[in-house]
Parts: structure tokens; C-alpha cells; sequence
């Protein structure tokens, strides 16, 4: 099996993306909105500078390069929870590229590349009662920052680990809380399945908006041993997004899958083009932290502590930074 993944995590930031709206999560319905984050005619957005900050340090915390020049761009389409009918995201220019996170696995260290991690905005909440379904708009243009695999991971054991290694970096960077109740990461699973020894790709399924690791860890096996199935017995699979029903179990068809020419991407006229200086991003850098990992093998080393002890004093971050 391959899978790549593309994770969805939420900025540590007092305001919105492209506005001066708070947020809070467990407000009532539409009480932290304004005509930015509605989308109303002739409004303008402000980019949100410490959200642009955080981006560009978890670029430094992921081993990604900061290019010299990124642009946002809008991604068209017409879903209930988008007022705009468009999201702003990254497209072709993203703010951070390449990168990768290490981390153990099985008793040895393993490396998952990242292809890039761009800032975009969130949506909406869709809320389905018994006889009309309501929006709440508290959520939209929260900043978000995607976090883009390459298909490295090798089955649904890997993943889980690399989830929680990525988690572990964005908090201890100041990123992220990454609460997982609160909706704080969320994730989209790409798998596709292969006779061994082949180079090129299965089909690429993929199982959408998994808010839980261990969900991520479920989905990956039933959806590896499902493409299996329909391989070996002769079938096609096709290239699809799913969702995973987890009381039931499975994974369902929710939709073929959009290519990028669907979302008719285009550069937002609104905002102009990211260039940080040097002297900005030399502020950034102060702010990179020693990683969980790296620490955790520091203390090893240094204190000749066992691997149990060294992984309880990281956990405490602040006892952990003393030393």
C-alpha cells in the first residue's frame, strides 16, 4: 500500500485570516462574523501577519525552504459552507516547500517527505437537522495551514506514527494546540495499493475530513484490504473520494474525485504576493525550538537516561526546556 496525506491543522492566532474576527470555539452559531468572512460585496481582505509567521516557522520546523516569492489564489466552488463561493489558498506558489519529518517506527527511524505546507482559509460548519440544515460561519476564514505528504508511508501503522510526530512538532513549535476534539486538525487519507516490486501507482482513493488518528489508523486498513480485494479478484478500482463511517466501519463513495482544473484556479486580485525579507525571516528563525525527537535523543545521550524517562521529561515542556 501507499499512502500520502494532506493535513489540515489550525494557526495558533487571536483573529481570522483575512480579517480582525475573532475566534472561539463553542461560540453560538454566526456571532464571530463580518462582511470579510461573509463575503460580502466590495469587501477587502488584510492578511493576518502573525498567521503568515506561523506558516513560515513551521516551514523551519518541517526542514522546508521559504522561497522567495508566494501568492494566494482563489479556489472555485459552490458548497453551502463557503459564502464566497471561493476559498483563498496557494496554488502553484505555496509559502514553504520540500521538507520532512523524522520520526521512530518499528524500533528504527523512519522519513516522510513533505511536498509543501500552504496557508488557506476554513469554511463553514454545516449542521444537519431533522427538517433544514443550517450553516455556521464562525469557522470560515479561520487560518489553516495544509500540510502536504509525499506517498511515503507504506501502511495505516506508519501513518498513525507520522500523525503523531507532525502533531508533536506543530505544539512544541507554538504552531498549534492541534486539539483534536476541537477540530484543530483534520486530515485527508490518499491510498492507493500495488503488486509488489511495481514502481508506478495504483489508483489513488481519497477518504475525506478524518478528524482522529486512530480513525485515520481504521480507514487506512479497511480501505487497504478493500482496494486489495477488488484487485485480486479482477476488478477496477476507480478514482474516488470516500468518507469513513466509523460506527459502521467502511468507507463509502461520496464523490468521483475533482481534478485541479475543476476548482478553476486563479491569482486572488485582493491580495499581492508574499515576499518576506531577509531581516523578517531572521526573526522567525529566532523562534525555531529544538524538537521533540532531537531532545528526546539529547537526553540519552547527555544523561544516559532510558528511553521511557527521556520521553517523560519531553512531555513536560516546561521542565524540559530547563535543561
Amino acid at each position: 500500500a501507499v499512502i500520502g496525506l494532506e493535513t489540515h491543522v489550525q494557526l495558533k492566532t487571536k483573529s481570522k485570516m483575512w480579517c480582525g474576527c475573532a475566534y472561539a470555539f463553542g461560540s453560538d452559531p454566526n456571532t464571530n462574523v463580518c462582511p470579510v468572512c461573509l463575503g460580502l460585496p466590495g469587501v477587502l481582505p488584510v492578511a493576518n501577519e502573525e498567521a503568515l509567521k506561523k506558516t513560515v516557522l513551521t516551514g523551519y520546523l518541517l526542514n522546508c525552504s521559504i522561497p522567495q516569492m508566494a501568492k494566494f489564489d482563489r479556489k472555485n466552488y459552490s458548497y453551502p459552507d463557503a459564502a464566497k463561493n471561493y476559498q483563498v489558498t496557494q496554488y502553484d506558489k505555496p509559502t514553504t516547500l520540500g521538507g520532512y519529518v523524522d520520526f521512530e517506527f518499528q524500533g528504527g527511524m523512519s522519513r516522510v517527505r513533505i511536498t509543501r505546507a500552504h496557508l488557506e482559509e476554513d469554511v463553514g460548519k454545516n449542521s444537519h437537522l431533522e427538517r433544514f440544515s443550517g450553516v455556521d460561519f464562525n469557522r470560515a476564514g479561520v487560518p489553516l495551514l495544509e500540510i502536504v505528504s509525499e506517498p511515503d508511508m507504506t501502511g495505516a501503522e506508519m501513518a498513525y506514527e507520522y500523525l503523531n510526530a507532525l502533531k508533536d512538532i506543530l505544539v512544541y513549535g507554538g504552531v498549534s494546540d492541534c486539539d483534536m476534539e476541537k477540530g484543530m486538525v483534520r486530515c485527508d487519507v490518499n491510498i492507493s495499493v500495488r503488486p509488489k516490486g511495481q514502481k508506478e501507482l495504483g489508483v489513488k482513493v481519497e477518504i475525506k475530513n478524518m478528524n482522529s488518528f486512530s480513525g485515520v489508523r481504521r480507514a487506512s486498513e479497511y480501505e487497504i484490504a478493500r482496494q486489495t480485494k477488488v484487485v485480486t479478484s479482477g476488478g477496477k478500482l476507480i478514482q474516488e473520494t470516500r468518507r469513513w463511517d466509523d460506527v459502521a466501519g467502511i468507507t463509502e463513495n461520496m464523490r468521483s474525485k475533482k481534478q485541479a482544473h475543476d476548482y478553476r484556479y486563479f491569482p486572488e486580485p485582493d491580495l499581492m504576493p508574499f515576499q518576506p525579507t531577509e531581516r523578517w525571516l531572521e526573526e522567525i528563525l529566532k523562534r525555531v525550538v529544538e524538537l521533540p525527537l532531537a531532545k528526546k535523543q539529547r537526553f540519552i545521550k547527555d544523561y544516559q537516561l532510558p528511553a521511557s524517562d527521556a520521553q517523560a521529561f519531553v512531555w513536560d515542556q516546561p521542565l524540559a526546556n530547563y535543561f
